[in-house]
């Protein structure tokens, strides 16, 4: 078969015309540039594809990466001429959807990002997730990449002991972060460009000890929509599953602004005694949430166990990063209040594991993502603070509120 029909048969939005073969040798040369460099040619229009009516990309260089797996040596004469028209939604879902999966269907949504993680992720080089370098000021863990594995299928997020050392300033808390006595890992969308829709997850939550998934320990298990912290607008929709029981899940919303340091008053959590039919530790489940104007419904195995409307706290209404992770509340004896009481049960290596992960654009949302899945889309405030990690290329532009003053944020270098 000739090439044309090759790639005719995979895209069928393909047609004749210019500016197609620029992209490719862009895309050929990325490896060789600086990070930087190459996260602008991803969110660059290449000639021929701005639209004045918009001031966006019809295509830019990461939504050609989305449809287009096909080296420009590939191409015989005629086929340089070729190029893509249309909107992304024609070579939806971006990610990397499994080609024999039929996936389930939902009235006013489309499915948008799938990660089956049959394959490793570079999270170096992904447009659309990377790693974070942050740790939470309660917690035992601070997040590095190489936490975050990909075997079996799976990606695995793993705790263990912390035997090296790591840069004091994290980009992903925009401040300096005490070394901590845990390493584990946090995957990330690399912006703030994800809102309306479903979120979903299949998951299984660490054993405490190993081969007995009936130990209660300390852990905090998650796939969450999260948003700036303390330093602007702190915006959080999560799935918690937690060390308390075999069957501890919780769901959470955050709503702050301004605010240095967490309160009871920016939180409203679903803290079951335990799901008591279910064992989180042994079997995977999967776990969901459909966020909307004005309304969030969670789900556990396809039912609804939580509805959430506009009340003391305003449902989010604020483009968020999708984040999955893996952390130990600190040793605050005689009672630790979060992830589960019985800390000293914890035994490292401990380790979560991530099936897939799913999202649906909600059809209502006519902003987020954007169409062309590029940062210039974003506003300022989508961008306040959002470098995930030092050698992510995105450039630390905010303030860190502390005790009353708004300092500049910290500086890492990448490594």
């Amino acid at each position: 078969m000739s090439p044309l029909p090759r790639c005719a048969s995979l895209l069928s939005l393909i047609i004749l015309a210019p500016g197609v073969l620029a992209a490719l040798e862009a895309l050929r040369q990325e490896d060789t540039l600086p990070a930087e460099a190459a996260f602008a040619l991803d969110d660059a229009c290449h000639a021929g594809n701005e639209n004045s009516e918009t001031g966006s990309c019809d295509l830019s260089l990461r939504q050609l990466r989305s449809v287009l797996a096909v080296d420009s040596q590939q191409l015989d004469e005629p086929t340089k001429n070729m190029t893509l028209t249309g909107s992304l939604g024609a070579a939806l879902p971006l990610g990397h959807p499994s080609a024999s999966k039929v996936y389930p269907k939902y009235p006013g949504f489309t499915l948008f990002l799938v990660e089956e993680f049959d394959a490793p992720l570079d999270l170096d080089k992904d447009p659309i997730w990377t790693w974070s370098d942050g740790g939470l000021k309660e917690g035992q863990v601070r997040f590095v990449k190489e936490q975050i594995k990909f075997q079996d299928g799976k990606m695995k997020i793993e705790v263990q002991t912390n035997h090296g050392s790591q840069q004091s300033c994290s980009n992903a808390q925009s401040e300096d972060v005490p070394h901590k006595p845990l390493v584990a890992g946090e995957l990330r969308t690399r912006f703030n460009m994800f809102r309306y829709g479903r979120y979903e997850v299949r998951m299984k939550a660490p054993k405490v000890q190993p081969h007995n998934p009936n130990v209660d320990g300390n852990f905090v298990s998650t796939m969450f929509v999260f948003r700036d912290a303390s330093f602007k607008h702190w915006r959080e929709i999560d799935v918690e599953v937690t060390g308390r029981a075999p069957g501890a899940i919780s769901t959470n919303i955050l709503t702050a602004d301004y605010q240095a340091k967490w309160k009871p008053s920016m939180q409203e959590t679903d803290y079951p005694i335990s799901y008591q039919h279910m064992n989180v530790r042994a079997e995977f489940h999967d776990y969901a949430f459909e966020w909307l104007p004005g309304v969030i419904r969670w789900y556990v195995d396809g039912k609804v166990v939580r509805e959430k409307r506009n009340d003391r706290l305003a449902v989010p209404d604020k483009s968020a990063k999708i984040m999955m992770n893996l952390w130990i509340y600190h040793d605050a004896k005689p009672f630790v209040p979060f992830g589960g009481k019985h800390l000293d049960n914890d035994r490292f290596p401990m380790q979560c594991e991530y099936d897939w992960f799913r999202f649906y654009k909600w059809d209502g949302d006519h902003h987020y993502p954007p169409a062309d899945m590029s940062s210039k889309s974003l506003t300022e405030d989508d961008m306040y603070l959002t470098s995930n990690n030092p050698c992510d290329g995105i450039p630390q532009i905010g303030e860190v509120l502390k005790n009353g003053q708004k300092l500049k944020p910290c500086k890492a270098t990448c490594r």
